[in-house]
């Protein structure tokens, strides 16, 4: 046989086998997935905090599912402390969960 087909033919393998690992990785489409909803959810959030005095805070709807004790605590923070950002918070508290999770990764217990 010719060099070039033998090239071919373990090129077209290697891609063979990729695509079978990719379709693996991925799965296929069966018809069970949930299908996604039209209307926007947070519409019916941001319906339930409505009773805070001075309106509705934007960023605090944002990361609220509904609970009023929680909505006027973050609008008394934000009282009290004029340059809080709870986008900045949020943020902060994601970084130090991700050290901790990879400080115990590490078997770092301290």
């Amino acid at each position: 046989m010719n060099n070039t087909i033998i090239q071919l033919l373990v090129l077209a393998g290697v891609a063979l086998f990729l695509i079978i690992r990719l379709k693996n990785v991925l799965g296929t489409r069966d018809g069970f997935e949930p299908t996604k909803k039209t209307k926007n959810p947070n519409m019916e959030v941001k319906a339930n905090l409505e009773i805070i005095e001075g309106g509705l805070d934007e960023e605090v709807s944002d990361y609220l599912s509904g609970d009023d004790k929680s909505a006027r605590s973050l609008k008394r923070i934000k009282e009290l402390e004029s340059n809080f950002s709870l986008s900045d918070f949020i943020g902060g508290a994601g970084g130090a969960y991700e050290m901790i999770l990879m400080a115990f990764q590490a078997g770092n217990i301290d």
